[in-house]
């Protein structure tokens, strides 16, 4: 499974950063992943529960968007 889900996110080119905290700003996670060209941003547990397609209607829907929105 493990190897799988590494390859569904080299295929889609998901890109990675490690979030920073600021004095307004707290991030939802220690990192994001995003698709190249949309402004959507995941959570790693976001991203396995988009893979394993156990997602709530508002996680489903942002990432639909994020599918779509890419420029």
């Amino acid at each position: 499974m493990e190897a799988d889900f590494l390859d569904w996110i080299v295929r889609l080119d998901l890109q990675h950063y490690v979030t920073e905290s600021f004095p307004d700003y707290t991030p939802s996670g220690a990192s994001h992943w995003y698709i190249k060209g949309s402004p959507e941003r995941f959570s790693s547990e976001e991203l396995v529960k988009i893979y394993n397609n156990t997602t709530d209607n508002k996680l489903s829907k942002r990432w639909l968007w994020a599918i779509t929105d890419k420029k």
